[in-house]
């Protein structure tokens, strides 16, 4: 491979490189010292380095148990940077890296006083009277009541002697004495101890008499509801009404829920205490499993928009501005000299854990490649005129190349269709000191892959995927007021733990040193984040092995979990990737992902089976079913997924689709009345099992031991449902539909008694082989249905034309009537259709009858004849056409040849035409008695033609041409 510029000197933006005084990861924080030992770093050969998923595949064994690794290119491997950096401006985001950690729950003061002065009242008969002072300013009771919880409570934090880690939680940047410190602690104990007591007794469920904010559905228990409750009814400030004791009727659906816009299942819809919106517990994100007790307030009360954190949008920079802004933060915190890695990381978390006062930099990220441009070579952008064209197309095509990446062979990515930025798409990323990316792991589990084109070093920070659970339980631990205020904290990509906490929770850790040219990976559902030593530029994308496939599973289930819309549909990725080729590496985790997804449906499809459903229809056919993303399916209208395997819809709502397992969401109709859509039926999606394994070709192969596997799960769940007689199976059910429907076959055909049994069989057409009879069967019935309703809808149209008579009726073309006549057998005892065949004989015969005249010369009299009765027929002809134009030619060339004949002495006839009228009829072959009138014209016209040439081709007297005038005088007569 060629030689690429040298990262150092691009452009001159890069400032001097760090001088690592210690190249180990060891390090502090403000909470003591940092040790956390590295991952792995992989220098692969060039022979290695060819195909970046086949060497990620052999470390993978060794560096997944890490989360993170680093991979060093050979030498000869340094890419050219695509980007000119003269003109690339981009915008960013600005980050305030002191909140990272160390920041309020964006709660609402005004819900918490709300809750708190109801507390006072209910529990302690007395009100917040007067506000409560702390240092000559008002304190934020809302605040310190949450800084002491993100301590772990009064208790913990007077035996840790926490409370001026509270104090600088509550006020930030702000110097705190002893004094202070014991005057806080009492202020606390004296108004908030006991409502902390309430507020963990709530949490833990033992709290007992307290009110249950949940709307009463059904008006008989309305009365009920009130004297039990007692709820209170608030107006839109949130302030107590009066409640009449007389009971109003209330309007049909008076309570939408604000996810699914349903007004339905009233007895599980929460209402805010505060502004009174509804919300399903199952529409919540996470869902709720029962109704909380006391009161509930939803997460647009709980959250204040002046305080909800997040990085805000910052300034447009060009590099140059943006580096020299770079420059001007490092010297500030480090002077020009040369710093050590320990020595940044301290900084950082001291920074974080909110020690060092407020800090606010400026961070490039998730710029998209498509937008802004990517730093590897493309082959639709401008060259450089510095680059040489083979290098440059060399790196076009590298496999290393992220824009490559997600679509190499081998990467379940390679089927999807759309170009998903930050997924299929790059993103590039300018960063600067400090900037950083917070704790996360990737959409959907994906692998991700980083490469820092030039610049300072990235520090990185891991936890392996298989701790990720440990890792998540300590988060909550550790920040519970910001998970309470948003349960979905970690997809927001804004929150940083010192992994000293980690590591004090026995949750391992691990830190890559990313320097320019070297590759991160991270694994599925790895969190990972970190921060930037100075200025860089890095570009990341995501890709997905086939090993990835469980974990992209998982990931799926959290969307659902947590109400979030996917990046695309998990369902139908792997089916498409199953019908595709796939290799021996790949084969044993595809068919492992694709029996779960098969288990999983079989299990939800025979459940709302039992339950009622038994209407079903198959899903629309793609237009480009080998790729994903062509076309967006409907998304669950409760959990927000993609509908892609199936769906259960209502005729009460037929815009609104559920998932299977939000079927009795959907609204309060009876079973009968939803119906199941499927793309595929079980039999289909078992194949599709079947067919992913690689080895099935092999004798006694898996695959077979698979087929029984699914055979035996079939056999040994026989499934059945409570009817009034006992209990019935889906196969019992099946035999006796069956009986009834070959004894269809043997009378005459009832279109609503096929209508019915077709009606019927929706409730065995989704299951699996052993329903293949059935799906025979139907195939049948629909192929008689059709060619009854062929032969009905021909009879009626004959007869409505015989009766009517009317040109704008439409007649039956024989053609069509042939094609039903000439079954074989027939697909069912259809008694009109003896009916249909006495007609289209005759029309037959009439067809016979207009070729053969056709054919030969015959009279103009006998077409006119065939054509009449044509006419008569109310079956179309297609010989009618050929004839019908004839006898209209036939017309026409009589009109003129009479016109011809009938020409006086005043009118001379043009000896052309009568030649044109001779050639005519010879084409036309019809019998004419104008026909020897005119052959007579044409003899006689060029039998005067041929003596005036005679006349002419020497000299003539007068006497002569007066001899042939008086000739021509007496063929005019």
């Amino acid at each position: 491979m060629g030689k690429g510029k040298p990262r150092a000197v691009e452009k001159g933006v890069l400032g001097q490189n760090l001088s690592l005084l210690s190249s180990s990861s060891s390090g502090s924080s403000s909470s003591g010292s940092l040790h956390v030992p590295s991952a792995p770093v992989y220098y692969p050969n060039e022979e290695e380095f060819k195909d970046p998923l086949e060497y990620i595949y052999k470390i993978r064994p060794e560096a997944e148990a890490y989360g993170i690794c680093k991979i060093v290119p050979p030498n000869n491997w340094k890419p050219p940077f695509a980007l000119n950096l003269e003109n690339f401006s981009f915008p960013t985001k600005t980050q305030a890296i002191h909140q990272l950690q160390v920041r309020p729950a964006s709660c609402d003061s005004k819900t918490f006083e709300l809750e708190y002065n109801r507390f006072l009242e209910e529990h302690c008969g007395k009100k917040l009277k007067r506000r409560v002072i702390f240092e000559g300013d008002e304190l934020d009771l809302c605040k310190l009541f949450n800084g002491v919880k993100r301590f772990g409570g009064y208790d913990k934090v007077v035996k840790e002697k926490k409370w001026g880690e509270v104090s600088r939680f509550v006020r930030s940047g702000r110097k705190i004495t002893e004094c202070a410190k014991h005057v806080l602690c009492q202020l606390y104990q004296e108004h908030l101890y006991d409502y902390e007591e309430y507020y963990n007794r709530l949490n833990k469920g033992v709290a007992k008499g307290c009110k249950r904010k949940v709307r009463e559905c059904k008006k008989s228990d309305c009365r009920m509801e009130f004297s039990r409750s007692k709820r209170r009814c608030k107006n839109s400030d949130g302030e107590k009404v009066k409640v009449c004791n007389k009971v109003e009727e209330e309007e049909e659906h008076d309570q939408i829920c604000e996810q699914c816009r349903s007004g339905l299942h009233g007895e599980v819809m929460l209402l805010c205490d505060r502004c009174n919106k509804g919300w399903h517990i199952y529409c919540l994100s996470p869902p709720l499993k029962q109704v909380p007790p006391g009161n509930w307030y939803c997460f647009e009360c709980l959250n204040s928009d002046k305080d909800t954190f997040g990085f805000v949008p910052g300034k447009h920079f060009t590099v140059e501005a943006f580096r020299r802004l770079a420059d001007r933060a490092k010297r500030r915190w480090f002077g020009s000299g040369s710093t050590s890695r320990v020595q940044m990381e301290k900084k950082f978390w001291e920074i974080v854990e909110g020690s060092a006062g407020d800090v606010e930099v400026m961070y490039g990220s998730d710029l998209d490649t498509s937008v802004y441009g990517s730093g590897f070579p493309r082959a639709n952008d401008q060259r450089p005129e510095s680059v040489e064209a083979n290098l440059w197309d060399e790196y076009c095509g590298s496999p290393w190349n992220l824009n490559n990446l997600p679509k190499l062979k081998g990467s379940m990515l390679q089927a999807v269709h759309h170009n998903i930025t930050g997924v299929m798409v790059p993103w590039l990323y300018v960063g600067m000191l400090f900037s950083s990316f917070c704790w996360h792991f990737e959409d959907h589990c994906f692998y991700s892959m980083n490469y820092l084109h030039w610049g300072e070093p990235k520090c990185w920070y891991s936890v392996p995927g298989s701790e990720a659970g440990a890792f998540e339980k300590v988060m909550r631990s550790s920040l519970p007021d910001l998970f309470d205020a948003q349960p979905d904290l970690l997809f927001q990509l804004v929150t940083m733990l010192n992994p000293s906490v980690l590591q004090d929770n026995r949750v391992p850790v691990y830190t890559v040193l990313q320097e320019p040219g070297n590759f991160v990976i991270t694994f599925p559902r790895s969190y990972h984040g970190g921060f930037n030593f100075g200025l860089n530029c890095a570009e990341a994308v995501n890709f997905a092995p086939a090993d990835w496939l469980p974990h992209g599973g998982f990931g799926a289930e959290l969307y659902k979990t947590y109400l979030k819309t996917a990046v695309l549909s998990h369902e139908e990725l792997l089916c498409v990737v199953a019908k595709g080729d796939c290799d021996s590496k790949a084969s044993p985790h595809i068919k492992k992902e694709m029996l779960r997804i098969y288990t999983k449906e079989k299990s939800w499809r025979e459940r709302i089976w039992r339950s009622g459903i038994i209407k079903s229809s198959p899903m629309p056919m793609r237009k480009c079913p080998e790729y994903v993303g062509t076309e967006e399916d409907p998304a669950c209208i409760i959990c927000k997924q993609y509908l892609y395997l199936s769906a259960v819809v209502c005729s009460c709502r037929p815009s609104a689709f559920v998932c299977l397992e939000h079927w009795e969401r959907i609204c309060e109709c009876k079973p009968r009345r939803r119906c199941l859509l499927y793309r595929h039926t079980l039999a289909e999606l078992s194949d599709l099992v079947f067919t992913s394994d690689s080895n099935r070709f092999e004798e006694r192969s898996p695959s077979n031991n698979l087929r029984r596997q699914i055979s035996c799960s079939n056999e040994s769940n026989v499934l059945t449902k409570k009817v009034k007689e006992g209990h019935v199976s889906l196969a019992e059910l099946a035999e006796q539909w069956l009986s009834r429907a070959n004894k269809f076959f043997h009378h005459p055909y009832l279109g609503d008694a096929c209508a019915t049994l077709l009606k019927e069989a929706e409730q065995f057409l989704w299951a699996g082989p052993e329903m293949d009879p059935v799906r025979d069967m139907v195939k049948r019935l629909n192929a008689a249905q059709k060619w009854a309703g062929g032969i009905r809808d021909c009879l009626l149209k004959v007869q409505n034309w015989s009766s009517g008579h009317s040109c704008d009726l439409e007649r039956v073309p024989l053609e069509y009537i042939a094609e039903l006549l000439n079954y074989d057998p027939m697909p069912c005892n259809e008694p009109g259709h003896l009916i249909l065949k006495e007609r289209a004989e005759e029309a037959w015969r009439l067809a016979q009858e207009i070729d053969s005249a056709l054919s030969s010369c015959s009279e103009i009299s006998m077409l006119e004849s065939l054509y009449s009765r044509f006419c008569d027929l109310p079956i179309y002809v297609k010989e009618s056409k050929k004839l019908s134009k004839k006898i209209a030619s036939a017309k026409i060339w009589i009109d003129c040849a009479k016109k011809c004949i009938s020409e006086t002495q005043s009118a001379a006839v043009d000896i052309d035409i009568l030649h044109k009228l001779k050639s005519e009829i010879s084409e036309l072959q019809i019998q004419l008695p104008e026909t020897e009138l005119l052959l007579d014209l044409v003899r006689k016209a060029e039998s005067c033609q041929s003596q005036c040439k005679e006349i002419l081709k020497a000299p003539f007297s007068l006497k002569n041409v007066e001899v042939l005038l008086q000739e021509f005088k007496k063929f005019y007569c």
